[in-house]
């Protein structure tokens, strides 16, 4: 069945599909852009569900320009009345006593906006930190195309591209607290190379002081200059040591990330879009730049 096929369900009032944007802004962008492609094909309507939280203190509307309904609740007020909502989750965090679906059970993007028009419920719940293996570049892409990027932020990223790196540079994500060891890059080796490639410029991106300036002393790397940085929740833990956030959720990121630190972080995130991009892992924030980069590109 292909999607223009599909029976809606005939209904007097629209049903309301509430994408539900949490964790780091890698993630929050996997939920977003998979649920507004959801919502495009079943003409559901779309609710953006952004709460403010240790791992992202910026509100929707500090970060895009898109005039969408947006709500900013915690996971836990769809566990007030369970019985009104459709689950679509990539987990059931707060053991709701109802039934989740998780996205990635689904053979395709039909099935999904099939199982969301069929439901007998007219409010849908989705959340996925990862975007669903059947839904392609492509379709990725038509959503992506439609953001709209707070103007503030992409001016000061295209100026700073414009002043400092041209057309052609190389970007390289190190942001250090994304990581667990030992899988994180070998920082010493990609210094290495970038020292034995100066004909080359390079914008690294980093959540990192102390990365940035090691890699800022050399004559061919550039680094978007920051005023905050994300810190610690706890100061008495590492990093990746588990916290239990607002919700009561338990999670291996130890951080908190102040609105400024994040609006400076999608300069960065948009200035590594533009860039030759070096793939230094597999983390989300680093995704969402190859996934902007490739929209930007073939649209």
């Amino acid at each position: 069945m292909m999607i223009g096929e599909m029976n809606m369900k005939l209904t007097d009032n629209r049903p309301s599909l509430y994408i539900y944007c949490d964790g780091g802004f890698g993630n929050r962008f996997n939920s977003l852009v998979s649920g507004l492609l959801i919502s495009k094909f079943t003409k559901i309507d779309p609710v953006i569900v952004w709460p403010i939280t240790n791992w992202c203190r910026s509100k929707f509307s500090t970060l895009f320009d898109n005039e969408f309904e947006v709500v900013e609740h915690n996971l836990n007020y769809f566990g007030i009345n369970t019985h009104e909502y459709e689950f679509l989750m990539h987990g059931n965090f707060l053991n709701f006593n109802t039934q989740v679906h998780h996205p990635q059970n689904f053979r395709s993007i039909d099935d999904i906006c099939a199982f969301c028009l069929n439901s007998s419920k007219d409010k849908i719940v989705y959340n996925n930190d990862a975007i669903p293996y059947y839904i392609g570049k492509d379709l990725i892409g038509v959503v992506i195309k439609d953001l709209i990027f707070n103007k503030n932020i992409i001016r000061e990223a295209n100026n700073y591209i414009q002043n400092n790196l041209g057309e052609e540079f190389v970007g390289i994500h190190l942001r250090n607290t994304d990581f667990f060891d030992p899988h994180k890059p070998n920082f010493n080796q990609i210094y290495q190379y970038v020292l034995e490639n100066r004909n080359k410029k390079y914008f690294v991106c980093s959540d990192d002081k102390e990365m940035e300036d090691m890699f800022n002393e050399l004559e061919n790397v550039f680094v978007y200059p920051k005023t905050s940085y994300v810190k610690k929740l706890t100061e008495d833990g590492e990093w990746r040591s588990i916290i239990v956030d607002d919700t009561g959720i338990e999670y291996p990121f130890n951080v908190e990330r102040s609105d400024e630190s994040v609006q400076q972080a999608i300069v960065d995130l948009y200035i590594l879009s533009k860039s030759d991009i070096m793939k230094t892992s597999d983390s989300s924030f680093l995704q969402t730049a190859i996934l902007l980069k490739n929209s930007y590109e073939n649209g």
